[in-house]
């Protein structure tokens, strides 16, 4: 988003505050600000935010604003009800395995090939892998290994077999070691690029900081399999929002509408990708790219044809929350059976609320 800000500033001479928040935080500061009338002009946020577009007081935005041609998987993430809520920026925010090549010549394909490794990273003092343990992100992908989804037909599906599996199977990857269900997201980047774990599963966003701090010595693979079933982690869209646009005088309604056309110009996806490795939405540049994708770039777009598209609808924000909540009872003694039902009560007694409003 700066990079495409600052070179919105040289060509039309605006000031553009550009305030970044922690990734967990995002969506409490928006709902809170929306709360207190103190929404930002702009607002760059995760697609799955979108069903909350309400809460949020996002402007529908016209289909004459958008200016690529999208693919269908694209402009389902910010479709709603029949209105478009954001403009896509970039795509994939998928997971994806990480290595460090000091220690690993030949990625895993399978989890069983880290168990099975486990002592030969324990003699050396370092973890076998790292990941931000307890964000329900980093476990949908296990989930999906065991035919589980969190939306199935638009309603939350959490107290299901799958979940079950997914969680058991989650927790006995901590209990043998081979992850650190204390470490969050800081702690296990920084201990993968310290060289204090040989794997780590993290997101395509942070390829690029990985790349500079590693360098040749990074390794990226597609995500292990469960006992030889598939991960599929989630994708999205990051996306461009207008809160409370109509309230804005005629030339910041003008100014807001040009950046919206201005960031969907191919020449600066180009510039984004060039800069991040981040995945275009424009359909003829993620096509061109793909085609002549190889070495890491190719396995960030093999993974990402792996991943299931995250829904952009209210009830994914709800499961999100119940999966959490959840999720905290399992890890504090709770059995996998009573944790899945725990957290599908959760989300029906949260729509129930909101059904009352």
């Amino acid at each position: 988003m700066t990079i495409m800000a600052n070179k919105f500033k040289k060509k039309h001479d605006v000031n553009i505050s550009v305030i970044q928040l922690d990734p967990s935080e995002i969506k409490a500061e928006i709902l809170l600000s929306a709360e207190d009338g103190g929404l930002p002009d702009i607002i760059i946020i995760p697609s799955d935010f979108l069903g909350m577009h309400n809460l949020m007081k996002l402007y529908p935005i016209p289909q004459r604003w958008y200016r690529e041609n999208l693919t269908p998987a694209v402009r389902d993430t910010v479709k709603l009800q029949g209105s478009y809520w954001g403009i896509p920026l970039i795509q994939g925010n998928f997971l994806l395995l990480y290595y460090n090549k000091k220690y690993v010549q030949h990625p895993a394909t399978d989890f069983n090939d880290i168990i099975l490794a486990k002592n030969q990273f324990i003699k050396k003092n370092i973890m076998p892998m790292g990941w931000n343990y307890n964000d329900m992100y980093y476990f949908m992908p296990f989930l999906s290994a065991f035919d589980g989804q969190p939306i199935t037909n638009g309603k939350i599906t959490l107290n299901t077999p799958a979940m079950i599996q997914a969680l058991k199977y989650y927790h006995y990857l901590a209990d043998q070691g081979i992850v650190n269900p204390e470490c969050d997201y800081r702690c296990s980047q920084l201990d993968f690029v310290n060289g204090k774990s040989a794997y780590s599963i993290n997101g395509d966003w942070a390829y690029h900081d990985l790349k500079n701090m590693l360098g040749s010595d990074l390794g990226v693979a597609l995500l292990p399999k469960v006992d030889g079933k598939v991960m599929h982690p989630m994708s999205s869209t990051f996306v461009l929002a207008l809160p409370n646009y109509t309230q804005h005088a005629k030339i910041m309604q003008h100014l807001i509408k040009e950046f919206s056309e201005f960031v969907q110009q191919q020449d600066n996806q180009r510039l984004v990708y060039e800069k991040t490795q981040l995945l275009p939405i424009s359909r003829a540049y993620f096509q061109e790219l793909s085609k002549k994708a190889k070495g890491d770039s190719l396995v960030m777009f093999q993974q990402m044809a792996l991943t299931e598209p995250m829904p952009s609808v209210l009830n994914m924000s709800i499961a999100w929350q119940a999966l959490a909540i959840g999720f905290q009872r399992y890890q504090a003694g709770a059995t996998a059976e009573y944790s899945a039902t725990h957290m599908q009560n959760m989300a029906i007694e949260q729509l129930e609320k909101l059904d009352k409003k």
